[in-house]
């Protein structure tokens, strides 16, 4: 069994979009677990719970992408490294000729989702609105069929 990492310094990506690589990257045969995650405190706690701490990634910040693979083979491992980081580095917008340079601007968020989020990008510094939301009604079909009807 062999677990490689690699981190990237100052490499913000999207915590939802590095879930479903990871989710991805963990179904590859041979790997017994893949993660790529920013370096928060949460997260590093969650990748020591998986086994997959080291003192480097220990040192990371939260600015820094953090991607880790423990695997049957040291092959393995390094082959589902350089995976993800291909993913990861890809075209995010699915290879759109529009080019938007947002390197450099100060990025503002509104969450509508689990506080983790929130919190994720608060601790690099970002300014985040967390928005309470609730599902309509407690869900009640009956009242959010009444909401429907008067909206």
């Amino acid at each position: 069994m062999a677990l490689k990492f690699k981190i990237k310094k100052n490499y913000f990506q999207d915590a939802l979009r590095l879930m479903r690589i990871s989710k991805n990257a963990r179904e590859s045969d041979g790997v017994i677990n893949a993660v790529a995650v920013m370096a928060t405190d949460k997260a590093k706690y969650a990748l020591e719970d998986a086994g997959l701490m080291t003192p480097e990634i220990q040192e990371a910040t939260g600015g820094d992408l953090v991607i880790a693979v423990k695997a049957n083979t040291i092959e393995l491992a390094d082959e589902n490294i350089s995976k993800i980081e291909g993913i990861v580095s890809s075209d995010a917008s699915g290879g759109s000729s529009r080019s938007s340079n947002i390197i450099g601007q100060e990025l503002k968020v509104i969450n509508i989702g689990l506080d983790i989020f929130k919190d994720a990008l608060e601790e690099q510094d970002v300014k985040v609105v967390q928005v309470d939301w609730e599902v309509p009604a407690k869900g009640d079909e009956k009242v959010i069929n009444i909401l429907k009807k008067m909206y």
